[in-house]
């Protein structure tokens, strides 16, 4: 009896833990924005990656599915930080105040802060003059973008912003 009551509650915790893990849509001034982490929207992200016909994109989308949709594990934190360029820059803008641009050295924190952790709605990624870049929302007030760079054979991260209402 015990064994089977141990084997109930295990399966309802997993059954718990899998209904927190999807990813749920994001409700904001009468409009309805898809969880970027969903399944359907990966598979759109990706290929829009893949379209900008760039080099070595099966392992920048890696980078970018882990910044979007991965938890923060030491592993996935140091995947992200390997990522950062050692002269990286972070833009921030608020509504009414003057943009912030600050230099960040590559750190655990600041890896750790880029990761969305499955909190990303609105993703796009599209190519411009100083690299290719990610953005997508990380609530209903904010965009959060992140600039990848290709030098040397690899892909860094060379500017993160967000700009908020």
């Amino acid at each position: 009896m015990r064994l089977l009551l141990s084997y109930a509650i295990l399966l309802l915790s997993c059954a718990a833990a899998s209904a927190q893990e999807v990813p749920q849509d994001l409700e904001a001034y009468g409009e309805v924005y898809p969880a970027a982490c969903k399944a359907s929207e990966r598979k759109a992200l990706k290929s829009s990656l893949e379209a900008l016909k760039e080099a070595d994109t099966q392992k920048l989308w890696q980078a970018i599915d882990t910044l979007l949709c991965a938890p923060a594990t030491p592993a996935n934190e140091r995947l992200v930080k390997q990522m950062l360029a050692s002269r990286g820059e972070t833009l921030d803008e608020d509504t009414g105040s003057e943009p912030t641009v600050r230099r960040r050295p590559p750190t655990n924190e600041l890896a750790q802060e880029l990761m969305a952790k499955g909190q990303a709605w609105r993703a796009t990624i599209e190519l411009h003059d100083e690299g290719l870049v990610l953005q997508y929302a990380p609530n209903e007030a904010c965009i959060s973008s992140v600039t990848f760079v290709y030098r040397g054979k690899k892909w860094w991260i060379f500017q993160t912003g967000s700009a908020c209402d």
